[in-house]
């Protein structure tokens, strides 16, 4: 990103924050039509740009009849989209450009983020983008990623500090979200599940009720 697109990106609503001296990039806050919160960074020198988007939803907002399904859409939105179909596009272009990208849910907010190449920024906030715009959530890999939720919480056992935060809120009171599990597996998301529901549909319905650009924060470094 250039110090001209920083200084061109927005409106009249526009925030330049107060930094070191002996700081050299610029910045930049903006507040979209669409009310999305971004934090713009210009530094032309950097080799390695980076993008990230934070939700204000985690799994505190999953249905008691679906521990999990926050941590799981996450999972998916990975899995191709309307302009992206391939489900590996999006990490095979980070891998094939010096970058790398990663995902978190927590009992409040989901955290996406990536970095690349500094020139090859655009193309990988392109592909980032439809992440919150069209996903797909095929069947097929609606299926296939069960199983990654349910190896990521098989190997989280293996962890103290994840059993201790699992034993923690297992003493919590049963009505309060922190008593929710957040993880999911294969007994939570599919096989304990009533066979009235449709994983797919809920995925969809949760996405369609919190995925908002009202709640999330947009930060893009380069």
């Amino acid at each position: 990103m250039t110090d001209d697109d920083a200084k061109n990106s927005g409106n009249k609503a526009d925030i330049i924050p107060n930094k070191s001296l002996s700081d050299d990039r610029h910045y930049k806050i903006i507040t979209l039509p669409n009310k999305l919160e971004c934090i713009l960074i210009s530094d032309p020198e950097t080799e390695k740009a980076a993008c990230a988007v934070a939700v204000r939803v985690g799994h505190f907002a999953d249905p008691d009849y679906l521990p999990g399904l926050a941590h799981f859409l996450e999972h998916m939105l990975f899995l191709g989209t309307k302009k992206y179909p391939n489900e590996a596009e999006y990490m095979q272009f980070l891998k094939d450009h010096g970058g790398r990208c990663n995902a978190s849910t927590s009992t409040h907010d989901t955290c996406f983020q990536f970095d690349v190449g500094s020139e090859h920024l655009e193309a990988a906030v392109d592909r980032f983008a439809q992440f919150f715009m069209d996903p797909l959530f095929t069947e097929s890999a609606t299926d296939r990623e069960l199983n990654a939720v349910n190896s990521e919480n098989s190997k989280n056992l293996q962890s103290d500090l994840h059993r201790f935060y699992q034993f923690d809120k297992s003493l919590s009171k049963a009505s309060h979200p922190f008593h929710k599990f957040g993880t999911g597996n294969l007994e939570t998301l599919k096989d304990g599940v009533d066979k009235s529901i449709d994983l797919r549909q809920e995925l969809l319905s949760f996405y369609d009720r919190f995925y908002s650009s009202s709640v999330m924060k947009l930060a893009i470094y380069g």
